[in-house]
């Protein structure tokens, strides 16, 4: 053998000893570069008893330049976008967050990494979890543990926790200090103790060790009694139907130990709420009735959320029970029947498969006091109902548990023959009605039609009573009541329909909604439309209550009535307003009268000086709050602009419900 391979050979072997020793060294101070990635899923390392769990695959993928998003220059010409990033509500939580120096110091970060690496790259950009237990009013108070994969790099991070001196820890104000198998991290401003440990691949950030301490008991359990592998995670996150790269959001809240920690009390909504819809909701629905809800959240410009909720049967009504157990409809029920009577270009399609009857009831219930007498009055006086129990009584009978309502654009043309109308802006719109016996509702629409001066019914001509009978199209059952008192319209009109009742404030809807249910083949309904089928193909199968819009169509209809809408919800108390300018002007102009004891003289004179300025008064709120209010609404507008397309499913049970919510926001190219 030559000098030359000799030396080669030593150097060989020598390079091998170094290579080997320096493998030894730094799998024994640092970490074992060779070991393998924990094969299951981060999940599996959750107890499955958290309060709360969020978690997503792929985080990296959604950053291009961190830490900006993959689509930001997509997003900066969205008008959607762009109407959030100038409203007050951002601008003010940029602020509470100090947004700008967290994204700026985020930047300084991920450049001063090594290797063009990212902060997603190293923790959390393959897959991340973060879950916990709640444990006071303020949720910053829950203990939390953040799971996430990282790469050489985070195990490196770990590994120099063990040698935090040198690193020069302490010089940024951290203390750390070494537990069982994790470092305890604080100082430097950190508002609590964070507990660091590393099993694999996987890097656990905690507030609490006892939660690392119970990953690395179920790693070495097999994850028997992980999160992982519960039956809610397993039936409706693992198995749930995801897309192609599986990165939604997955989501569990345990809401009954959230309703606690907040400490919130029942019931909600309040079903003896002032509020009509407030009133009627909680009459079906109830928080606390609600034990938890688990599914998958997809942001992608096809939104998807997808839950499942489990019900406490002791905090559900008998009232919610009996809606509850009702047949829901499915899916060909949807598009074959409810949509066909609506038009293609729908702004607002609603419908539902409620029992009749406790619709009918919770509606009367939830009705103010003073409403509800006067209705009762209003049919007692008719002589054909006694109260209004009886008049829901014969309704409920006639009527199969189904209703649609839906709302499009009133662009039909003006006639000389229409109705006297208040000329408010308004939307046509259209009830639709599945009877089992039309007798009753028949009765009903004559009663009303021949006591026209009761129900406040006004012809076109003086002497006409204002309720018009005809046929038209074939159905003979053509009914109008004409009222000034319907806004924008003047008239209800109604009709039988094959097996359905329509009822609408518009003559051109009815003649609309005649034309595509009966003539299917020759016109398109909402049934046809692209944009609602592929909204509602991928959602849950069958429900009890839906709901799309049509933003396209939605957005002008509510512009059209945003002046009144926000001059109405300007709330002042002039009564109080009146009667402490009253107190004013007496103490100044009429000392030793007293409000409420004045002649008819006095307070002619009073009223002529606090008119004015109550006058002034009302119109200063107004010139200073209409127009914010305007604006604000002018960017919820924008928002919805954003959006093609939405849809809502609620599917219930005795014991569980489950809710599919769709929305398409394609971004610009």
């Amino acid at each position: 053998m030559s000098a030359k391979k000799r030396i080669l050979k030593i150097a060989a072997i020598g390079a091998g000893i170094v290579a080997f020793a320096g493998y030894f060294a730094f799998s024994t101070f640092v970490f074992n570069p060779l070991e393998g990635e924990l094969e299951a899923d981060v999940a599996a390392l959750v107890p499955r008893d958290v309060d709360f769990y969020a978690a997503r695959s792929g985080l990296k993928d959604a950053f291009g330049e961190f830490p900006e998003f993959a689509v930001q220059d997509r997003l900066e010409r969205w008008d959607a976008w762009r109407a959030w990033l100038d409203s007050p509500q951002q601008k003010a939580l940029a602020q509470s967050l100090d947004l700008d120096r967290s994204l700026a110091r985020l930047r300084e970060i991920s450049d001063q990494l090594p290797l063009g690496q990212k902060p997603v790259d190293i923790f959390g950009g393959e897959d991340l979890a973060v879950a916990g237990y709640f444990r006071g009013q303020d949720l910053a108070q829950a203990d939390w543990c953040a799971y996430g994969r990282c790469n050489w790099l985070g195990k490196l991070a770990v590994a120099a926790l063990d040698h935090h001196e040198a690193v020069g820890l302490a010089e940024q104000g951290l203390v750390v200090q070494k537990g069982e198998r994790w470092h305890t991290i604080s100082g430097a401003g950190l508002p609590r103790a964070l507990h660091v440990a590393r099993l694999r691949d996987v890097v656990m950030v905690a507030t609490r060790s006892e939660l690392i301490q119970q990953a690395f008991a179920l790693e070495s359990q097999a994850f028997a009694d992980s999160f992982y592998q519960s039956a809610i995670y397993f039936d409706h996150v693992q198995n749930a139907e995801r897309n192609a790269l599986r990165d939604e959001f997955e989501v569990y809240v345990n809401l009954r130990k959230l309703q606690d920690a907040m400490q919130l009390k029942g019931p909600l909504p309040n079903p003896a709420s002032q509020e009509f819809g407030e009133a009627l909701l909680g009459r079906f629905v109830q928080l606390p009735s609600v034990k938890n809800v688990v599914g998958t959240l997809d942001l992608a410009e096809e939104f998807k959320l997808d839950l499942h909720g489990e019900l406490s049967s002791e905090a559900i009504t008998p009232e919610m029970a009996r809606v509850y157990r009702g047949r829901g409809f499915d899916n060909n029920e949807l598009w074959g029947e409810a949509a066909r009577a609506a038009p293609p270009d729908a702004a607002f399609f609603g419908y539902a498969r409620l029992p009749a009857s406790e619709a009918l009831r919770a509606i009367v219930a939830s009705m103010e006091p003073a409403l509800r007498v006067n209705l009762e009055d209003l049919f007692r006086n008719t002589g054909k109902y006694q109260t209004l129990d009886a008049l829901v009584a014969e309704i409920e009978g006639a009527l199969k548990d189904r209703v649609a309502f839906f709302v499009r654009p009133n662009d039909y043309p003006v006639k000389d023959d229409d109705p006297p109308n208040d000329g408010q802006p308004t939307p046509a719109w259209a009830l639709v009605l599945w009877p089992k016996n039309l007798a009753p509702l028949v009765a009903l629409r004559d009663t009303i039609g021949t006591n026209s001066a009761k129900f406040g019914l006004q012809g076109l001509k003086p002497g006409d009573a204002g309720y018009y009978k005809r046929e038209w199209r074939g159905f003979p059952s053509l009914r109008e009541f004409h009222s000034r008192f319907v806004p924008g319209t003047g008239l209800i009109v109604t009709c039988d329909i094959q097996d359905i009742v329509v009822v609408s404030n518009h003559f051109g809807l009815l003649d609309q909604i005649i034309s595509v249910y009966t003539q299917r083949d020759t016109n398109r309904s909402l049934a046809d439309d692209a944009g609602f089928l592929a909204l509602t193909r991928t959602m849950t199968t069958g429900g009890h209550v839906f709901a799309y819009a049509n933003p396209r169509t939605l957005v002008p209809i509510l512009r059209q009535g945003a002046r009144r809408a926000v001059e109405d919800s300007i709330v002042v108390d002039w009564r109080t307003q009146r009667a402490s300018l009253e107190d004013k002007v007496l103490r100044e102009r009429f000392p030793g009268q007293q409000r409420g004891r004045l002649s008819s003289e006095v307070q002619k004179q009073v009223d002529e000086l606090v008119d004015p300025q109550l006058e002034a008064m009302e119109k200063a709120i107004r010139d200073e709050q209409v127009p914010r209010l305007l604006a604000e609404r002018e960017r919820q507008y924008a928002y919805l602009s954003g959006v093609r397309g939405m849809a809502a499913l609620l599917k219930l049970g005795p014991k569980n419900f489950d809710l599919s919510v769709r929305a398409v926001a394609p971004l610009p190219e």
